[in-house]
């Protein structure tokens, strides 16, 4: 009867723990990456009578847990993939809105202001079409002001959504770190007992949080506890330490957070090897999108700028006056200095100022400048495929100016001395959208004819007719005289039909010969009248025809724009003019060019998000098939077990009844 009760309590006992199991699976179907487990049972050792073998029982073996690492780890794959495209499209898809919306983008403001050129062009003399151009081209500046606003309000909300991240990161870590402490003291791992199944899923789950804001890479150890690393190697969980990743500026004047781990005393940057999750997905998303729309839109509203008032300082106001900037310098000394962000750990003291020589020329790349002590020299790289531009030998007086022809700007070595490993960050286009600011203000200083009239009287014989005046160099000595007067002005005669000879006729009394002698004429062609004597004030004057010996042609200055649109005409053609990529487009051109790429990374982004979604759903899928806990399943073991016990209990019961009638008998 000792041999059926050890039976039916062994048993018993079993079978309270099975439901005991089941009962925890059931209790946990909501809790996130839990294992549903079960019990091992094995029959107990047999007991050996007379040669026989009777059997003694069941025992429990172990309480498995039911997870597949291969799953698990596919899990965290596909986690931090979704994540990072979720990222990237939740900001792409706000800047596409920015630029693409007619509300916010910078096209039709663009437009407008064009045509308001053509109005005052078509009217030169109306008062209302000048107002209007003054107003649109306002309007236009504001609407890259704004455009840059928006731009850099995404930026900072990157920025403090990259400090969060990380905060997060830190604290996921430092929890890793814990439970790999009470894996470790547990004892199970490697020694006598089983595995503690609840503390390696609320493991995997924290790996699993972990995954969605960084990509990582997860190594088991033999105790038990797992190392965690990033990007391309970094250790943030070593067994039972963690290390403490942190985001932050590290350069003045430009607000772009950079992503650092700390170990003891250790800062060491690692921004660039992070991939994956929502960390890599901000980082990638401001690599391709937010900082080349900084300096896309930034570097059209310098060409737009500079564009428009060269050809504008080369016309002539209402009052006489050569015209000025239409809108402002885009060399003005705050313009240049804010081109330069210097490293919070540089030693030397050089202050630097970038100067933009050549709009056309400009990239939309950012650059670092390095100096070495040991060469001596400055190395200027740019960021974006990492490659050497140009290596300079620093100035040995200072100040200094270095040009980088290829790459349209000057960097200007203003003061102080460097220091080895000093670095710079070189932004050329970056603020130009926040710079751009409209200067005039009065109708009458809009330059809208040209400071040069050249003329054929008509008491001339032949048929000479000037083509056209052609204005290229105002700072030149022949306009630096009072205004309304050429220095000097110039009357061309014709000797014969054939040639003409030059005359400065400042003194109209005594009229002085330019020309040594006749210059040849080509009649019935357009002659480059200036420079075919040698002569290059700033302008020229095409004339064609055929003149008569004695015909004449005057060059003054025109003291009155009124009814003079030849400037105007000339600032409407930079409309179509292609001005920007070294000549290859023109400004709707450029801006469509930064629409259309936004546009596509967002399409992109959105479209890897919906597959990647799709792909993180099959595999949740997959991991719940093989450890998600099935209530029917739970609760045909929970009838299966309960039957069991109820069943041991008996055996319990008849043994003790076999014992007494036993006793009786023997009585």
């Amino acid at each position: 009867m000792a041999d059926l009760m050890n039976i039916a309590v062994s048993s018993l006992v079993s079978q309270k723990t099975a439901l005991g199991t089941v009962g925890h699976n059931i209790a946990n179907v909501n809790t996130p990456g839990y294992s549903r487990q079960n019990v091992q049972f094995g029959t107990n050792h047999a007991d050996v009578i007379g040669g026989e073998f009777f059997g003694t029982g069941t025992s429990v073996g172990g309480i498995r847990r039911i997870a597949n690492e291969f799953i698990t780890e596919q899990t965290r794959r596909d986690t931090q993939n979704n994540s990072s495209f979720s990222a990237y499209y939740e900001y792409a898809v706000r800047v596409d809105t920015l630029l693409g919306d007619d509300a916010t983008a910078i096209t039709p403001t663009l437009l407008n202001f064009f045509d308001a050129v053509s109005d005052v062009a078509n009217d030169p003399a109306s008062v209302p079409a000048r107002q209007v151009l003054l107003s649109e081209g306002e309007a236009l500046a504001n609407r890259f002001n704004s455009v840059y606003a928006q731009v850099a309000l995404q930026n900072d909300t990157l920025n403090a959504d990259l400090e969060s991240t990380t905060a997060q990161i830190t604290a996921i870590a430092s929890q890793i770190g814990s439970l790999n402490n009470s894996i470790l003291t547990s004892g199970s791992i490697g020694g006598v007992g089983g595995t503690p199944n609840d503390l390696l899923d609320a493991r995997d789950e924290k790996l699993r949080e972990l995954s969605e804001l960084v990509g990582i890479s997860v190594i088991s150890n033999d105790d038990g506890t797992v190392n965690v690393t990033l990007g391309a190697g970094d250790a943030l969980v070593v067994g039972v330490q963690s290390f403490q990743l942190s985001a932050s500026s590290t350069m003045s004047g430009v607000t772009r957070h950079e992503i650092s781990l700390t170990s003891g005393s250790r800062t060491v940057s690692i921004g660039q090897g992070l991939a994956g999750g929502r960390i890599g997905g901000l980082l990638e998303v401001r690599e391709q999108l937010i900082d080349p729309v900084f300096n896309e839109v930034g570097r059209m509203g310098l060409a737009i700028s500079d564009a428009f008032n060269t050809q504008h300082q080369l016309g002539v106001d209402l009052n006489g006056n050569l015209g000025r900037e239409f809108f402002n310098d885009i060399n003005a000394s705050a313009s240049e200095l804010s081109r330069v962000s210097v490293s919070s750990t540089n030693i030397g003291n050089t202050s630097l100022s970038v100067t933009i020589d050549d709009t056309s020329a400009l990239s939309t790349n950012n650059y670092e400048l390095r100096y070495s002590g040991a060469t001596g020299n400055y190395t200027l790289r740019e960021t974006t495929n990492n490659t050497v531009v140009s290596t300079v030998a620093a100035p040995a007086v200072i100040p200094a100016t270095i040009a980088f022809a290829g790459e349209g700007f000057s960097i200007n070595f203003l003061n102080g001395a460097p220091a080895d490993g000093d670095l710079y960050l070189i932004t050329p286009t970056r603020f130009g959208a926040s710079t751009i600011d409209a200067e005039i203000s009065s109708t009458s200083e809009i330059a809208v004819g040209l400071p040069v009239k050249a003329t054929a009287p008509f008491s001339n014989i032949g048929t000479t007719k000037v083509d056209v005046v052609q204005v290229t160099d105002v700072s030149t000595a022949d306009f630096t005289s009072v205004p309304k007067q050429l220095s000097p002005p110039y009357e061309i005669r014709f000797v014969t039909t054939s040639t003409y000879d030059v005359y400065d006729v400042s003194n109209p009394a005594a009229p002085a010969l330019v020309t040594g002698a006749p210059v040849a004429f080509n009649p019935d062609e357009p002659n480059n009248i200036l420079a075919n004597a040698g002569l290059t004030p700033g302008y020229e004057v095409v004339v064609n025809g055929a003149p008569a010996a004695g015909d004449i042609v005057t060059i003054a200055y025109n003291g009155s724009g009124i009814g003079d649109n030849r400037n105007a005409l000339l600032l409407a053609d930079l409309q179509a003019a292609k001005t920007m990529t070294n000549g290859t487009t023109n400004f709707q051109g450029s801006y469509a060019q930064i629409v259309g790429g936004v546009g596509t990374r967002t399409r992109d982004s959105l479209i890897g998000q919906e597959a990647s979604e799709s792909v993180l759903r099959q595999t949740v899928a997959q991991r719940e098939a093989v450890s998600g806990v099935n209530l029917d399943e739970e609760a045909a073991d929970l009838m299966k077990f309960q039957q069991a016990y109820e069943a041991s209990a008996r055996i319990i019961q008849v043994s003790t009844e076999l014992f007494d009638t036993l006793l009786n008998s023997v009585q």
